[in-house]
């Protein structure tokens, strides 16, 4: 989330600007998390943007977004959730 008009990251839940520290985290665990769901869809023998080929595969994609979620949390210094 940014301020209106003046392209300032903030957090969603306090309205202050996140740090550069913070940030770069977040990207990381972007870039992680991007890298991780193509190799998965190499494995599964699918494309970017399609569906999983099986259960097993759906379950790996919904982890890895539960992953991302709780590790965002902790990088934003969200104890135990909000």
């Amino acid at each position: 989330m940014r301020l209106p008009g003046l392209g300032v990251p903030v957090d969603p839940l306090t309205g202050y600007p996140l740090s550069q520290v913070v940030l770069g985290r977040l990207a990381k665990l972007k870039d992680v998390v991007w890298t991780l769901r193509l190799a998965l869809h190499e494995l599964d023998g699918t494309t970017e943007g399609s569906q999983p080929g099986n259960r097993c595969m759906a379950m790996a994609f919904t982890k890895l977004d539960e992953v991302a979620m709780w590790a965002a949390e902790a990088v934003l210094e969200r104890p135990g959730g909000r």
